[in-house]
This record gives C-alpha cells, structure tokens and sequence, in this order.
C-alpha cells in the first residue's frame, strides 16, 4: 500500500495534473488576465517573431526620432551657446528663445516626413494586429501565411488610421514647440500658452486612445472608416479609466527606456524582442472584452472567445459519473438495441454519379438510396418481434436466476440451522 501511494506522489511530480479528468478544462483561461498570461507563457516565441516583424517596417520611424535628436543636438554644438566667445565668435545680444526656437523648427522640418515613415508602419500593424486578434481568440495561427493575410485584409484601413495619427501628431508637436517659444520670447500669455498645450497634448492623447481602437476594430470587424471614427470615440470617451489604465500599460516599457543608464539599454532590448507585440496582445486582449460588452451583443456575434468556464476537479468527475451513468442507461434501454442490418457488398448499393452526370443519373441516385430505406424499414419490422422475444426471454433468464440465487441461500441458511441444533 506504501509503495502504490509513493508510485503515485513520484507520478504527480513527474506528470503533473494532467491525468486528472478536470485538468484540460480546469487549465483553460477563464478571464481576460488569465488569456493574457496564457498567451503571453505558452505563446512567447510567436509574440518575439510577430514584434521583429512589425518592428522591421517600424525602422522609418525610429530613424525618424533618432535624426530628430540628433539635430538638435547638432543646432546646440555649432549654435554660440555651444561654443567658447572670443574665439572668433560674436556674442549674440539675447538668447532668449532660441533653444525653443531649434526644437520648433526641427519639429515642424522633420515630423513632415512622419506620414511617410506610418505609411511603411501601416504594414506590420496590419499584418501584426491581425495575428494578435488571432492568439486571442485562440484560433490556429500560422505567422508567415497570416501576417500576409492581414496586410492583404487591413491594409487600407491602417493606413487612413495612421494617417490621421500623423497629421495629428504633426500639428500636436509643432504647435506646442511653437507656444513654448513665444511664451518665452513674451509674445503670448505664457497661461493661456499653458492651456493651449494642455489642450493640444489632451487631444492627441485622446485621438491616441480611437487610434489603437480602430485598429484592433479594423482586424475584428467590417466597419468604414466614418463607423471607425464614430465608434472608437465612443469607446475612448466612455471607458476613461478602463483606457487610461491600459494605456498606461502599452506605453510602460516605452517610459521605462527613459530612465536612463543600464535600465534604457535593458528595455530597448525588451522592447525589440517583444515590446509592440506585448503592447499590442494587451490593446487587444481588454478591446475584445469591451466589444463582447457592447458591440458583439448587439449584433449576435460570438463572445468570450477564447475564454472557458471554470470548472473544478470535483465537478468534472461529477459530470463524468453522470456521463457512465446515462451511457449505462442508454445501454440497457430497448431502443439502443434496434434491430440494424448487416452492411455488405451483394445487396442494394448506392449508385455513384459519374464525373459528368446529368439528369438522369441524378435520379437513379435517388432511386438507390430510397431502396435502401426501404428495405431497412422491411428488416426492422421483421426483426422486432424476434427482438422482443429475446429481450423477454433474457429478462425471464435473469428473473429465473435470481429465483434460483434466492432458493440456495434460503438453504443454506436451513442447513446452517440444522448443523446448530
């Protein structure tokens, strides 16, 4: 007994829970978080080749930034605040305004070749998002054959939606670069400079927010581009904290590379293994259950995909236990035993259309398969009454043998008395 019960705790350790009934079903994600995590574990080395897939088309843009940075940085060396007076150089007579001045014309000069640089990206968005919405519903995915599909499928769409972005992104960046330096040179009000800026970035995180909805409802649903618009503004504006709050998650490994030092080299490396990726599995994964809230509903999609009840060990095996017992029952009943015909060759047999084949074959097909209707119906009502009887006559055997159970312990216990006496 001691050596079943260590065979069995060495098979647990070895195996794991997977022999128990309820483990498949136990196991299944039942809750967004649990999809997530499921996805992110079991799913990891597809999310690394999605995120270099989509951060192969998303090199325009990271050009883009990088010689952004490195202009200013090159107006700051051969400006005269970046160099030493006397030496050749004239002191300006102010230089009030002039930083602000740099990051607003490389701003305006630069991010014009933003649009470009999405144009390119549109294409591992679309492939990208489109492979995600897969993982989630866990469906089967094959990354080469559906990054295509979804470029082929989305491509358009994403595109009008980055295109937005960038023209809004455009005017956010430049206009408040060019607030900053008249506040300062005292050309505006620098208050209500403030409130343009606020305004300014609260628009474009706003227009943010319906750009990652209407890219993960681009991937999910046939809507134009005006429903898009429509919908995902609904969505930004109704679900605020939901959106901040998951916002805040896609963006954290992007302002956690800002820290600087050794943790900037760390989530760089993050985020080229799988950083858009992730972003993109978390937008997806919380957009899925606010569309099963409010949009799947109304029109009779399917919901939860990819989620499963819960179920528990114990109420599996009920289930099962209930399963042997009507199995048992069904078994046992007269009608599981209907009389069936043999199958062979020399009998009736359906006729086969040709490759070519036209009314007429059609209907000798149908004369086939209706003789052999009949001919079943023929078989079952001959056989019943013999089926019947061996039914009652197996019902009268067990009868009988019970009787005859009941008669040898009824003397044994007679003899077991007389032996007592």
């Amino acid at each position: 007994m001691a050596k079943k019960g260590l065979k069995g705790f060495v098979n647990r350790l070895v195996e794991g829970r997977e022999k128990s009934e309820g483990y498949a079903r136990a196991s299944l994600p039942s809750n967004r978080w649990e999809l997530f995590w499921d996805i992110f574990k079991g799913r990891f080395g597809k999310l690394v080749i999605i995120n270099l897939l989509m951060l192969l088309f998303f090199l325009p843009t990271v050009l883009l930034f990088l010689f952004r940075y490195l202009s200013i940085s090159a107006y700051g060396m051969s400006y005269p605040f970046g160099q030493a007076f006397g030496v050749g150089f004239m002191a300006p007579n102010s230089l009030i305004g002039m930083t602000e001045a740099i990051v607003f014309n490389v701003n305006s000069s630069i991010y014009l070749l933003f649009p470009i640089a999405m144009m390119i990206a549109s294409i591992g968005l679309s492939g990208g998002a489109y492979i995600i919405r897969n993982l989630v519903w866990t469906e089967g995915t094959f990354v080469a054959n559906d990054f295509w599909r979804g470029i082929t499928k989305n491509y358009k769409k994403v595109f009008v939606i980055t295109l937005m972005f960038s023209i809004i992104f455009y005017l956010t960046f430049s206009a408040t670069a060019l607030l900053e330096q008249m506040a300062v040179v005292g050309t505006i009000d620098v208050v209500l400079a403030v409130v343009l800026k606020v305004l300014a970035y609260f628009v474009f995180a706003l227009f943010s927010i319906m750009t990652l909805h209407m890219i993960t409802m681009t991937v999910t649903y046939d809507y134009g581009i005006l429903a898009l618009l429509k919908n995902s503004f609904l969505f930004t504006v109704g679900l605020i904290p939901q959106n901040v709050f998951f916002g805040f998650l896609v963006i954290l490994p992007f302002l956690l590379a800002f820290l600087g030092g050794f943790l900037t080299i760390l989530f760089i490396i993050v985020i080229g293994l799988f950083g858009l990726s992730y972003a993109m599995l978390i937008w997806t994964d919380f957009s899925q259950w606010a569309y099963d809230g409010f949009i799947n509903e109304k029109i009779g999609a399917k919901k939860k995909r990819g989620i499963y009840e819960k179920v528990s060990d114990n109420s599996s095996k009920e289930n099962l236990e209930k399963y042997k017992k009507q199995m048992e029952y069904a078994r046992q009943s007269a009608l599981s035993s209907r009389p069936i015909k043999p199958i062979t060759d020399d009998e009736l047999q359906l006729a086969e259309l040709p490759t070519t084949f036209n009314r007429k074959d059609i209907e000798k097909l149908n004369a086939s398969r209706q003789a052999i209707i009949e001919d079943n119906k023929r078989y079952v009502e001959e056989h019943s009454k013999q089926l019947e009887e061996k039914l009652y006559a197996d019902k009268s055997k067990e009868e009988l043998e019970k009787e005859r159970q009941a008669r040898i312990e009824r003397a044994k216990r007679e003899l077991l008395k007389r032996k007592k006496r």
